[in-house]
């Protein structure tokens, strides 16, 4: 699939989740109002948070849509992975407020009249968090988008906290009035899981970190015969769109045009072949010796020994 196509898909995805997410949040601080407790209004406010992702996560795949230029010359692919973190950012501001509610719950516990009606009205509005966590998830995960994956793990945030809510209030109503603490306390740290999982995949990203295991890279490069040795195998980027650099090793009598011509360029697309999602790949030529197989002539190897072997 095409960088392009992709991102108008994500961008889709995007605007059915802002719409669901906004309605579940109307759902829940008009039922918040209405029964004036306080900890669905509260519930209501943090599934507006799902709704502001949806926006940032719009913004940025506006920017990813966008080509190469002068300014950015990779590309705007990355503002994906800055929406990311702040969809992190506003789950954590989730996490802080729900831990304190937790302590307050624990401090002072307060009883209620149990409503039946608000039970089944907070159940339906988990039922379509759950439907957007299913499809936003495995739209994420379909189109390798970590803003999505990231997205509908807010998502997933906001039913711990609803179920948090649902179940504080019937044991409230039952006269068990610690537990409503206990139990919004142990969801305060199950969304702090999310929020460390989403900041490590990201990073990743944002780090440079390798996309694709360098053997894997040697092996498909070794397949043609002119090639003597590959090295210093990097990858970055993402599995749907990655740039790769490596040194390639050739007969030391040929000639600059011939190892730019014809093998560079066989290399260049047999890799794409084996591997479809890479945006460009960046080949050193080296001669094939012993200097050519150690790096020892690399003017960066004092600083970048990256890929030398011992």
């Amino acid at each position: 699939m095409e960088r392009k196509e992709r991102l108008r898909e994500v961008q889709v995805v995007l605007w059915r989740t802002f719409f669901l997410n906004l309605l579940t949040c109307i759902i829940k601080i008009v039922l918040g109002l209405f029964t004036g407790i306080l900890a669905i209004t509260a519930d209501g406010i943090h599934s507006l948070g799902d709704s502001l992702s949806n926006v940032a996560g719009m913004l940025a795949i506006r920017l990813a849509r966008k080509d190469p230029d002068e300014k950015y010359s990779y590309g705007y692919d990355k503002f994906e992975a800055i929406a990311t973190l702040i969809i992190a950012g506003i789950i954590s501001i989730t996490f802080f407020e729900v831990t304190k509610a937790g302590i307050e719950k624990l401090i002072h516990p307060q009883a209620i009249v149990l409503q039946p009606f608000v039970l089944v009205i907070m159940l339906a509005s988990i039922v379509i968090n759950l439907f957007i966590v299913w499809c936003e998830g495995g739209a994420g995960r379909r189109l390798k988008s970590e803003l999505l994956i990231a997205d509908s793990s807010e998502t997933k945030s906001d039913i711990f906290v609803s179920l948090a809510v649902m179940a504080g209030i019937y044991f409230i109503g039952q006269g068990v009035l610690w537990l409503d603490g206990v139990i919004t306390l142990a969801i305060a740290f199950l969304i702090l899981r999310i929020i460390i999982g989403i900041i490590r995949s990201t990073t990743k990203v944002l780090c440079d970190a390798q996309v694709i295991d360098p053997e894997k890279i040697v092996s498909v490069v070794m397949t043609i015969p002119e090639v003597k040795f590959c090295h210093a195998v990097r990858t970055r980027g993402r599995e749907n769109g990655f740039y790769a650099d490596f040194h390639i090793g050739v007969d030391c009598l040929m000639s600059v045009e011939e190892a730019h011509d014809k093998i560079s360029h066989k290399v260049k697309q047999t890799i794409r072949q084996a591997f479809p999602d890479m945006k460009a790949a960046h080949i050193h030529i080296e001669p094939d010796n012993q200097a050519g197989r150690e790096r020892r002539n690399s003017v960066f190897r004092k600083t970048d020994p990256y890929g030398i072997r011992k």
